[in-house]
């Protein structure tokens, strides 16, 4: 039996939470459906547990998680397009946290009907601007994701009524902090000189090939890698050798600017986004309100809104009209669809490098190092004091 298989022990409770199921399993651990009663109301809750070995090579990417989850829900409140973090904490031989279960990936959706492997222009244009909102999300909490792809954005359950048919964003194993809190303001780290690579070889930016620091510019060309793949493909989808993909992805004609010219013709909505990117480097703040009004005017011109059924929905009778029923019970459109603030919000207010000190080591980049520590410390120490309160339930 291997080291993940002896994780977690599915007669016990974790925090009240009961084992369902296993849902998934791999070098990152485990996942399980679980379930608790509510003793008051006798509602029944049911979410998704992910344990992770305590002995994980090359540290622990679950630590890291709870830390990203927790700057996002600092208030307590939950928030859409993010996973809620009900619960945390640290047993002897591994760590688990229990979050929001949701429903099928981008990955599993794009292969909706067989024979097919891409969605609608319908479709993606509304995934596309929801997975916009959640990027910004975790940029507004000072971190890059560094792996954004279609098998880490998942649709809400159908039976959820305030995250039905919206897209979230989650795994942030790879997340980096690009700027740390100092009180009441954001401080930036430098960017180190050469960087060891950092997410998927198929949706990474060019800079991850060019072993550069990753900044928030960087998190949207995998997303606009993951639009094009939705519509059409990518011309380097079938290929596995990475000197061969990287000769693909930066030939002489620029990474995305080789995308099939019957794509712009198209969709001539998206023309400014890919020029814009190439202007950024990893401390600029993309504009991501004229982003959203590119996704915005090509749904508008589609005719197509939330209520709108998605591809995988339209033959299907019973959830055909699902869109419709959950824009009823929430009262009112989704915030991603028309929240033109938000998009112009920038909460971090940095789009320069931090002033380098002294003789040529940034005090910045050496207090975020110490401030990663205390993040991890943090997180270490509510484990801590969670698996005493639990061991006593």
């Amino acid at each position: 039996m291997s080291e993940s298989k002896k994780l977690i022990d599915p007669t016990k409770k974790y925090y009240g939470w009961r084992i369902e199921k296993l849902l998934d399993e791999g070098g990152f651990g485990q996942v399980f459906k679980v379930y608790k009663d509510d003793k008051l109301t006798g509602v029944r809750k049911i979410a998704a547990l992910k344990a992770e070995s305590n002995d994980q090579e090359g540290g622990s990417a679950i630590k890291l998680e709870m830390s990203v989850l927790m700057m996002l829900h600092k208030d307590g409140k939950e928030m859409p397009h993010v996973p809620y973090m009900f619960h945390a904490a640290k047993r002897v031989h591994f760590c688990y946290m229990v979050v929001t279960l949701l429903g099928e990936n981008l990955r599993t959706l794009k292969k909706w009907k067989k024979g097919s492997d891409t969605l609608s222009v319908e479709t993606w244009s509304r995934l596309a601007l929801q997975c916009l909102y959640s990027i910004k999300l975790v940029h507004d909490v000072g971190f890059v994701h560094r792996d954004i792809k279609p098998a880490n954005f998942m649709m809400g359950r159908d039976d959820d009524v305030m995250r039905g048919r919206l897209v979230h964003i989650l795994d942030f194993g790879l997340a980096r902090s690009y700027a740390l809190m100092r009180g009441t303001t954001f401080v930036g780290r430098r960017a180190r000189g050469n960087v060891e690579f950092r997410g998927t070889l198929r949706y990474c930016s060019p800079n991850v090939h060019f072993k550069m620091e990753q900044g928030r510019h960087d998190d949207l060309y995998s997303l606009m890698y993951i639009v094009v793949e939705l519509h059409c493909g990518l011309p380097w989808q079938t290929t596995k050798e990475k000197d061969v993909l990287e000769k693909e992805k930066l030939g002489k004609t620029k990474v995305l600017n080789k995308w099939l010219p019957a794509f712009y013709l198209v969709i001539a909505e998206l023309h400014p986004i890919i020029p814009h990117l190439e202007k950024l480097n990893c401390y600029s703040r993309p504009d991501y309100a004229m982003i959203a009004n590119c996704f915005r005017s090509l749904s508008s011109r589609l005719k197509v809104s939330f209520a709108s059924p998605y591809d995988w929905e339209a033959s299907d009778e019973k959830r055909k009209n699902l869109g419709k029923e959950l824009l009823t019970k929430r009262g009112g459109p989704p915030e991603y669809e028309k929240n033109e603030e938000f998009y112009a919000s920038d909460p971090v207010g940095i789009n320069t490098a931090p002033p380098l000190t002294g003789t040529g080591t940034s005090d910045v980049a050496c207090q975020a190092t110490s401030e990663d520590n205390k993040i991890q410390q943090g997180v270490s120490k509510l484990t801590s004091i969670q698996v005493d309160q639990e061991e006593k339930k």
